[in-house]
């Protein structure tokens, strides 16, 4: 039956050329129903193109992605350029009919990935030259992005329509319900799990080290196991029941010391100097705490320069390439016109306050991040990871604002890493030894960073960890703690502070919320670790000062951590009589 429901508004763009040769020609394409199978899927050429347009279009909603992950967080605030939009989530005020309730980016970017897993056969029988194995590697690569675009549907939405078929003419029925949010995840975790198995994934594209754009400008093996642990990181902080919790943590936690340990990344080191310390009077140091900071004598270019500006550094595990794809995004999308811009006095009040050292204060030692954080140029602020061309030198034209799209990198590897065990030792009467394990992880990334002692974890005897163990935890010596030295809600607090920290700003923060709230928040099952109350805390900081007790009572409510569903995918689900009705929590349509 031939239908023009449009029912879920996924957009249906078919492939409607044969050879494309940049992402603006891609994207520059419009629907056609009379393009068909016959007309296109002929050659390699068309499977390659087809494939472009999935990582184009990655791109292009990278905006998209970003606010969702930190609009309604506290590390963003209205910029000189408001969207109302956006006020009007941050006021608590959200309903179907706001653009940023708004699911149609991620399901175009499935629908393409679902067009090129069911058409790419048909090249195979056209195209002699066209391997199956060079079309099982672009497959595994659609099915990675396809998971990846619902792993952030049921952050946002919670239950969503969960579709594995392509939309490529009106023949097809549209009327889709949804799934539940823990079976999405489930089969997400089960897909990832079979294109590991299957081993075609590369793990690299070429071997030729300069080709770094090739290498982590695509999916591979590295990147899916990524996902994967991310995806258990959720299971384990969701899943009722503590067994299946555990489980999902420890698989985990397999796959983070799988990257680490694989040897292909490393954190770009931020050398810092000892030039002072070494001539420092020793008389003039109480305590061996006193030296435990490096003198900075210079500031991070290199490493800011190489994560942020240049890309494809060391630590990156996959990126988008923008350059290749021909897009500012971010830049026009979000930050170049502060739509969004750095919630600065919380930043400085409350993730980065000063050391409280006198010596520290007296040489400037801080937390070189916050200045990667918010920068003021031309008499605006910004988010500084997505405009400048150094960590000291400010901006560039606006032409030049062109910069990858970090997905995942090495620093987020080990913050998993710790998180994941620190809720493996919650459920384990605080084991020390693996708590201790877990604040290793951290102190690699804080000590690429100067994190002052005020932000540090506290043992039982009320000594900073890097102060107490500063040649220890440098030098991966023994550490012998006493029982109950290191508190396990402690350092599960500094983790989500430390994710803030470390990746502020990088489409993570509104996730990390969330899922330290779901654990056990409602007091379901035994699992352990986490509650609601984090969430609270920073409430202050995400909306404005009349709307706070606002946000805080609702915040306790599940259902509005969650998005609602579209307006016009409801309302023609009620005209068709379709599955797709709107969650009762925020109202009939």
């Amino acid at each position: 039956m031939k239908r023009m429901n449009k029912i879920l508004t996924f957009a249906l763009a078919l492939m409607g050329a044969a050879s494309l040769t940049s992402c603006d020609d891609w994207l520059d394409l419009q629907p056609e129903n009379s393009v068909t199978a016959e007309n296109y899927w002929k050659s390699e050429a068309d499977v390659a193109s087809a494939m472009t347009g999935i990582y184009c279009k990655w791109m292009s909603i990278s905006p998209t992605i970003f606010q969702h992950a930190e609009m309604r967080a506290d590390m963003v605030a209205p910029g000189g350029v408001t969207l109302a939009n956006y006020l009007r989530v941050r006021e608590g005020n959200i309903t179907s009919t706001n653009g940023l309730a708004n699911w149609i980016n991620y399901y175009a970017v499935i629908n393409q990935c679902n067009l090129l897993l069911d058409r790419s056969e048909l090249a195979l029988e056209n195209d002699p030259s066209y391997s199956v194995t060079q079309d099982s590697i672009y497959h595994a690569q659609a099915r990675v992005i396809r998971d990846l675009m619902y792993f952030y549907l049921i952050r946002i939405w919670k239950d969503v329509p969960y579709i594995t078929t392509a939309y490529y003419d009106d023949t097809k029925e549209r009327l889709v319900g949804a799934t539940p949010q823990m079976e999405i995840l489930d089969a997400l975790i089960g897909d990832l799990e079979a294109v590991q198995a299957d081993g075609i994934l590369p793990y690299s594209y070429s071997a030729v080290s300069s080709d770094k754009a090739l290498n982590k400008g695509q999916v591979t093996m590295y990147m899916l196991k990524a996902l994967l642990a991310d995806m258990y990181r959720m299971k384990g902080s969701y899943a009722t029941d503590l067994a299946v919790s555990q489980d999902a943590y420890k698989k985990s936690l397999a796959l983070c010391n799988s990257i680490i340990e694989s040897g292909q990344y490393s954190l770009v080191p931020y050398k810092k100097s000892t030039s002072v310390e070494a001539n420092l009077d020793m008389k003039e140091l109480t305590t061996k705490a006193d030296s435990s900071f490096y003198v900075l004598d210079a500031m991070p270019d290199v490493w800011f320069n190489s994560v942020y500006v240049d890309g494809n550094s060391n630590e990156s595990i996959m990126e988008l390439q923008e350059d290749s794809y021909n897009s500012s995004g971010m830049y026009d999308g979000v930050v170049g016109h502060t739509y969004y811009v750095p919630n600065m006095d919380y930043l400085r009040n409350s993730l980065f306050p000063p050391t409280e050292k006198e010596m520290a204060l007296g040489y400037g030692y801080h937390d070189v991040r916050l200045s990667m954080c918010g920068t003021v140029m031309d008499g605006s602020l910004y988010i500084t990871k997505y405009v400048a061309t150094s960590y000291t030198t400010g901006s560039a034209a606006e032409k030049d604002f062109k910069k990858n799209v970090l997905v995942y990198r090495l620093a987020e590897i080990y913050l998993m890493k710790a998180e994941v065990l620190t809720q493996i030792a919650l459920a384990n009467n605080n084991d020390q030894e693996m708590l201790l394990e877990a604040y290793r992880a951290v102190f690699k990334v804080r000590d690429r960073a100067c994190a002052v002692e005020t932000t540090d974890l506290q043992l039982g005897s009320g000594d900073y960890m890097q102060d107490a163990y500063w040649e220890e935890l440098r030098k991966d010596l023994p550490i012998t703690l006493n029982t109950g030295d290191i508190s396990g809600s402690a350092l599960e607090k500094l983790i989500l502070d430390e994710e803030a920290r470390e990746l502020a700003y990088e489409g993570r923060r509104w996730f990390d919320l969330l899922r330290n709230a779901e654990r056990n928040s409602e007091g379901k099952g035994n699992c352990t670790g986490g509650n609601i109350s984090y969430l609270l805390s920073i409430a202050g900081s995400c909306t404005s000062t009349d709307k706070v007790a606002y946000i805080m009572g609702q915040l306790t409510k599940p259902d509005f951590r969650y998005m609602p569903y579209p307006y016009q995918d409801v309302s023609l689900n009620k005209t068709y009589n379709g599955p797709l009705k709107q969650k009762s929590f925020w109202g009939e349509e």
